[in-house]
């Protein structure tokens, strides 16, 4: 199973998932034909695209244990014929849960063949100046493992002439999934007098839920809280207001500093590899 190109199809509000993939399809060492960045609603507006005769690296981060709804939505509409696809979740270093889970589900009920899968880490979203979760990551060591997992993926898929041939294989997590929470609409993000209106945030939010003509402020209802604006803010000047979402960044803060690892599964394997 000699691939020729792989294409890149992810939902990365802050780019750490688009980062490994990119890294993992440089380990892969060939071409990548296409890349598919789901993050704006204008592109998941768009027709689904043809993934047939080509290798998908598929990613997004977890929200909570689960796939962001956005995404998950997206993905459920992708079609196969025993394409090999390889799902791969991020997230901030407390627990993937039944993210990694739910997108392998996806892809097979879809028709693609997983032939590896990867729990990555990433900067937990909330993750801030004060309270420091898993930063600055994917990092060199995480980008090192990223390449490394591509290396392995070839030389797996060198020894098989077809994705159906490789045996199938678990991932972590549970079904039924885990529960979305749903705490309504918060309060989420305080503008300053920093704000210069130059419109950053609302390139990058994912749900075009930032109101340039209330002075940028959040649309609580339809905010996914992935903190996609405040860190992409030049001046500084979206903060995350006191209330549920800062209680809840103390508390990863205070329970998850200690670094965790990628964890990565192929066929064959009963847990995750190095």
């Amino acid at each position: 199973m000699n691939h020729k190109s792989t294409t890149l199809l992810f939902f990365s509000p802050t780019a750490t998932t688009r980062t490994v993939l990119e890294k993992i399809a440089q380990g892969m060492g060939k071409p990548v034909a296409e890349v598919i960045d789901i993050t704006r609603p204008d592109i998941r507006n768009r027709p689904v695209p043809d993934l047939t005769d080509q290798v998908l690296l598929i990613g997004a981060p977890v929200y909570a244990g689960r796939l962001p709804k956005v995404a998950a939505d997206y993905f459920k509409n992708l079609k196969s014929s025993g394409t090999p696809a390889i799902p791969l979740v991020l997230y901030g270093n407390r627990e993937f849960e039944d993210a990694l889970l739910e997108l392998k589900d996806i892809l097979d009920r879809a028709g693609f063949s997983s032939v590896a899968a990867g729990a990555f880490i990433g900067e937990h979203s909330f993750s801030t100046e004060d309270f420091k979760i898993a930063t600055d990551r994917p990092d060199n060591r995480d980008l090192e493992r990223a390449y490394a997992f591509g290396q392995k993926i070839s030389t797996l898929m060198e020894t098989a002439e077809k994705a159906d041939d490789l045996a199938s294989f678990d991932v972590p997590g549970n079904f039924p999934y885990r529960e979305r929470k749903k705490m309504g609409p918060v309060e989420f993000i305080e503008v300053s007098d920093e704000c210069d209106e130059c419109s950053t945030c609302v390139a990058v939010c994912p749900v075009n839920a930032i109101d340039k003509t209330k002075g940028y402020a959040t649309l609580d209802p339809i905010c996914i809280h992935c903190c996609a604006c405040i860190k992409a803010c030049p001046r500084g000047a979206r903060i995350m207001k006191e209330g549920p979402f800062k209680d809840i960044t103390r508390w990863l803060f205070d329970n998850y500093t200690a670094r965790k690892e990628p964890q990565v599964f192929f066929p064959g394997s009963a847990g995750p590899r190095e």
